[in-house]
């Protein structure tokens, strides 16, 4: 199935990953706002780009959120601390 293939590439590679990966972007802006596909191919490439965004940081935010209780339970303590390592994402080379 081409869609599973795709999914398990780390990159992409051929014309056709560009659209299977605007598909899968699509999908998330229909899952995360409860609307049709058809309306997301609709929404100007704006709007399109902020929805996207959103439903993106939304996700993330719902995963850490989800890892916390999972740790949470697991250790048995309500008590859990994260450590943030996104400031590793801007270091620059020297």
């Amino acid at each position: 199935m081409k869609v599973q293939h795709f999914l398990n590439k780390k990159s992409i590679e051929t014309p056709e990953d560009i659209t299977l990966q605007l598909q899968l972007f699509a999908y998330l802006i229909a899952k995360h706002y409860g609307i049709s596909l058809t309306e997301v191919y609709q929404m100007s490439e704006e709007i399109f780009s902020q929805s996207l965004v959103w439903a993106m940081a939304i996700e993330e935010e719902e995963k850490k959120t989800m890892e916390r209780a999972r740790v949470s339970s697991d250790s048995g303590s309500s008590e859990v601390i994260s450590l943030d390592y996104s400031f590793l994402n801007f270091e620059e080379d020297f």
